[in-house]
């Protein structure tokens, strides 16, 4: 009896956790302030204690401890000086927030759940909340509009909506390859749906990215796979592709034939016009002011007040040492972390380079940090906890 109630509180404990952990991702920051939204800043404060007391409860590990505190140092001190050249102080601070100390919290919570229950425990816990949010959201779109992409995802916009059902679908798809247990193949299927749902092309390209790499290491042991792989592609481009971009006409995903075909002149609902304008004047900027960039949030071109780009945003802003500080620490942790971790990083990768500011950078510095920690340790690629053996 006290085992099985240990189980459901140990369940419970993890399913909160996971829960925090999805909210810390799509509320921007940890520190209770944003612009202009109550509501978001309210969220932040929530989680914020809840972060705060879980670490204090169970500390934090040994592993993390190092680099996730060079990782504060170095960040925080990059954003004061910063913030001394930003004439939009409330907009450099929740760059500041999200990119730094979001994804620090987030890499201490999810190194402590992956030491407490297991990496493919917790990953389980994962995937059922955004489940729960995914039926929740569906409810709400079908109240409010279910194929109206300008109303919100529940929680989310459709790019951060899609890029965190795309990596559900990674993540599923990973557990039904480690476990052949159905239930994770239907949730894959169901995740990828999702993504399609919210018709973010940036989205689906991350998706796209992250799930060829994840499936070509994991065939990199079987020639045939890898070389039948390669030759379905093939097929596919040469006989399939044309058709497959004449059903996608009239959608947003029509955008895809213009990339497809190299035609990014012409504007469109999906605005692929608008980003390449706005890439080219972050590039610009970067040309005009290579060492120290303009300066933190001051981006701007009419209405836009950031590149869409936050590879570019970070050059174009804070120069070029920041930003080959960016790209060699990125580069690291995709060497450092799993495959799970490395397809991870590649579809926030691949989406940070479509839409979002540096605030956004949390998704993927937050994989980066854990693939860091986790990639070091060896005995935690995909070792379940005591917990989930006793189930």
């Amino acid at each position: 009896m006290r085992s099985g109630v240990a189980m459901r509180k140990s369940f419970f404990t993890m399913f909160f956790l996971a829960g925090a952990i999805y909210l810390l991702l799509v509320s921007g920051g940890v520190f209770p302030y944003a612009q202009d939204d109550q509501v978001k800043s309210a969220i932040k404060g929530a989680m914020l204690f809840v972060a705060g007391f879980y670490l204090s409860s169970f500390g934090i590990g040994r592993s993390a401890f190092r680099p996730v505190g060079a990782f504060l140092f170095i960040g925080l001190t990059i954003g004061c000086v910063a913030l001394g050249r930003s004439e939009h102080l409330g907009f450099s601070l929740e760059k500041i927030d999200g990119a730094i100390v979001c994804s620090a919290v987030i890499a201490l919570l999810l190194d402590r759940a992956y030491s407490r229950f297991g990496e493919r425990a917790f990953h389980e816990a994962f995937i059922a909340w955004a489940f729960c949010l995914l039926l929740l959201t569906l409810g709400y779109k079908a109240q409010f509009g279910l194929f109206d992409r300008d109303v919100r995802y529940f929680l989310n916009g459709p790019i951060v909506y899609g890029w965190l059902m795309g990596v559900c679908g990674v993540i599923s798809f990973h557990l039904w390859s480690e476990t052949r247990r159905r239930i994770f193949l239907i949730a894959f299927v169901l995740f990828f749906i999702a993504l399609i749902w919210t018709e973010s092309k940036g989205s689906v390209f991350g998706f796209a990215v992250g799930m060829a790499f994840y499936l070509l290491m994991n065939f990199k042991k079987s020639l045939v796979l890898s070389l039948g792989t390669v030759g379905c592609f093939l097929i596919f481009n040469f006989f399939f592709a044309d058709q497959i971009l004449e059903l996608l006409d009239g959608t947003r995903f029509s955008a895809i034939g213009r990339i497809y075909s190299g035609e990014l002149s012409e504007a469109d609902d999906g605005s692929v016009g608008t980003r390449v304008v706005l890439v080219e004047k972050a590039f610009q900027d970067f040309k005009e002011n290579p060492l120290s960039g303009i300066g933190l949030g001051q981006f701007s071109l009419g209405e836009y007040r950031y590149p869409h780009n936050q590879h570019l945003e970070i050059f174009a802003e804070m120069g070029v040492f920041v930003g080959l500080l960016h790209v060699f620490f990125v580069l690291f942790s995709f060497w450092r972390a799993t495959l799970l971790n490395r397809a991870i990083i590649l579809i926030f990768a691949v989406g940070a380079s479509f839409s979002g500011d540096i605030s956004y950078l949390r998704f993927l510095y937050s994989f980066c940090l854990i693939g860091i920690v986790s990639g070091g340790s060896g005995l935690r690629n995909w070792k379940s906890a005591e917990f989930s053996n006793s189930r």
